[in-house]
């Protein structure tokens, strides 16, 4: 809440200050809890949060680290992980490996996780819809596979003028091979294979997110807009992410994502047109 509030702050200061004059329009779908059993620390991540809005753009040392021969090995090797699931196996470190682990335990179901973690979002958008706010929905990593499963389903149950006026994803998987296969909706054909409930869809990706492998998400999901399903899906992917937290660069986490100048003239414009 913080680093977007700073962020909209800088770009668009009247959306900053109606937020902060009501800060039960942000809503934390919080699931990680029911995935993971222990909430994170989040102290962790305190000095990079304090150091990203003390500095919120780069500085020479993060120019050259994201421009690294690692860097770029290693981003490689996820394309690479991608493409051929079991050499990605071989090669992905045991970090790697075990996020991938967890993206199956969601994915596949198992032990019903990801119809829970579905659930909670299903009952936060729920409350929206009845006190008939218009919704942005932010999905950031696998939250943006849960944000897009559950809209999914809510399209196959729910009439049309219960929607997300604007979908935001940032450092999405959605359009890799090993997410998208195993998609709701990914087995059907036409119009049946997609969420039916969102007016627009904008996608943020870092450059070097090793996550957000397919930086672009539009030439995935372009049959949505050719269906008339979705008033537009737009890529954002001329940008770093600063952030540095306690295990060095992180070009993946949602700090970085959240300060971004078009993340918060986005955001920024949607709440000066639905709220300010």
């Amino acid at each position: 809440m913080r680093v977007l509030t700073a962020g909209l702050a800088r770009s668009r200061p009247h959306a900053a200050a109606w937020l902060t004059a009501n800060p039960d329009a942000f809503r934390l779908v919080a699931w990680t809890y029911l995935f993971y059993g222990a909430y994170r620390d989040i102290t962790v991540d305190m000095p990079g949060i304090e150091r990203l809005l003390a500095h919120p753009m780069s500085g020479a040392d993060e120019e050259v680290e994201l421009h690294t021969f690692p860097q770029t090995l290693k981003r490689w090797s996820f394309v690479l992980g991608d493409a051929w699931p079991l050499l990605g196996r071989w090669l992905a470190p045991p970090v790697t490996r075990r996020l991938m682990h967890e993206a199956n335990r969601y994915l596949r179901n198992r032990d019903g996780i990801g119809s829970s973690v579905r659930a909670v979002l299903r009952a936060e958008l729920d409350s929206t819809w009845q006190a008939g706010a218009p919704v942005l929905l932010i999905g950031h990593s696998l939250g943006s596979v849960i944000a897009y499963d559950t809209l999914w389903e809510l399209s196959r149950e729910r009439a049309s003028e219960q929607g997300i006026d604007l979908f935001v994803t940032m450092g999405s998987p959605l359009a890799t091979h090993f997410i998208r296969r195993k998609l709701c909706g990914s087995r059907e054909r036409g119009a049946a294979r997609y969420p039916t409930n969102i007016r627009r869809w904008v996608n943020f990706t870092a450059r070097g997110d090793t996550t957000a492998l397919r930086r672009r998400l539009h030439p995935t999901f372009a049959e949505m807009q050719t269906l008339g399903l979705v008033e537009s899906i737009d890529d954002v992917v001329d940008f770093h992410n600063y952030f540095r937290g306690d295990l060095g660069l992180n070009e993946h986490e949602a700090y970085g994502y959240l300060s971004q100048p078009s993340v918060g003239e986005l955001i920024g414009d949607w709440l000066v047109k639905n709220a300010v």
